[in-house]
C-alpha cells in the first residue's frame, strides 16, 4: 500500500497489473487465459479497495489530489493490462489479451473497470463526440479543427496532468498526460492492429485527424463525485 499524500492512501498493488513487457510475452493458451482473468479481476478488486480507502478522506482532498487518485488508478492499474490486446472493428472483449476490442469499447471498458458508472455498450457505439459530451461537462471539453499537432499538444500540456478522452474523425481513445510525457492510448487498426500506447506527438492517427474533441474526464467534479460514491 502506497501513501499518495500524507494521510491519503491509494491502494494500488502494481503486481496485479500486467506490465507491457509481460503482456507481450503472454501466450494464448487455456492456462494463460485463466491467469489473465484472475489477474485482471485482482486489478478491479484493487480499484474497489482504493475507492473504499480514499472515500473516508475524500472531502478533505483538494481537486488536484482527487484527480491524482482517479488518474493513477485508471492509467497505472487498469490500462496496462490492455496493451497488446487485438483490435477488431466489431470487438467487444471485456478481458485483456482475450478476443478483440474496438476503439469505443476500449475506452468505455477501461473507464467502467476503473470504477466509472456508465453505459458501456451504448456509449461505445456512439460517435466519439457524443460519447464525450455524454460523460463530461462542456467546460472541460475543447474542440480543434485543422490545428497543427504542435498546437494540439500544447493545449494538452497547458491543461496539465490527467486523463482525457479524445474523439477524432473516425476514431477514439484516451490521452494520458503523466506530467512528463503525453501518451495516446487506443485500440487501432494501424500498425500492429491492437491496443497501443504511443507518444501523442508522434501519433500518425492523431496527426491525420482534421477534427479533434478533447474532454478532460479526470478533472470533472461530477465524474469524480460519482466515482468515489
Amino acid at each position: 500500500m502506497k501513501a499518495l499524500f500524507p494521510g491519503i492512501f491509494l491502494v494500488v498493488i502494481f503486481s496485479c497489473n500486467s506490465k507491457e513487457k509481460q503482456v507481450n510475452r503472454l501466450q494464448h493458451t487455456a492456462t494463460t487465459a485463466a491467469t489473465i482473468v484472475l489477474n485482471y479481476d485482482s486489478c478491479k478488486k484493487e480499484v474497489f479497495l482504493a475507492k473504499h480507502k480514499n472515500k473516508a478522506v475524500w472531502n478533505k482532498l483538494s481537486k488536484v489530489q482527487k484527480e491524482k487518485v482517479f488518474t493513477t488508478i485508471t492509467a497505472e492499474t487498469i490500462i496496462p493490462n490492455w496493451i497488446g490486446t487485438a483490435w477488431d472493428f466489431n470487438g467487444t472483449s471485456e478481458i485483456p489479451q482475450k478476443g478483440s476490442i474496438a476503439c469505443g469499447y476500449f475506452v468505455t471498458t477501461v473507464l467502467r473497470d476503473a470504477g466509472v458508472s456508465l453505459a458501456r455498450t451504448k456509449l461505445a457505439q456512439c460517435a466519439s463526440e457524443q460519447m464525450i459530451t455524454s460523460l463530461i461537462q462542456s467546460k472541460y471539453i475543447r474542440r480543434f479543427s485543422n490545428v497543427t499537432m504542435d498546437n494540439f499538444i500544447q493545449s494538452i500540456q497547458k491543461q496539465g496532468y490527467g486523463l482525457y478522452i479524445v474523439g477524432l474523425d473516425n476514431h477514439t481513445g484516451l490521452i494520458y498526460n503523466s506530467g512528463k510525457e503525453i501518451y495516446f492510448i487506443h485500440s487501432t487498426f494501424v500498425g500492429t492492429r491492437n491496443v497501443q500506447k504511443e507518444k501523442a506527438a508522434a501519433s500518425w492517427v492523431l496527426r491525420q485527424s482534421k477534427y479533434k474533441v478533447l474532454g478532460k474526464i479526470s478533472t470533472d467534479e461530477n465524474i469524480l463525485r460519482k466515482w468515489i460514491n
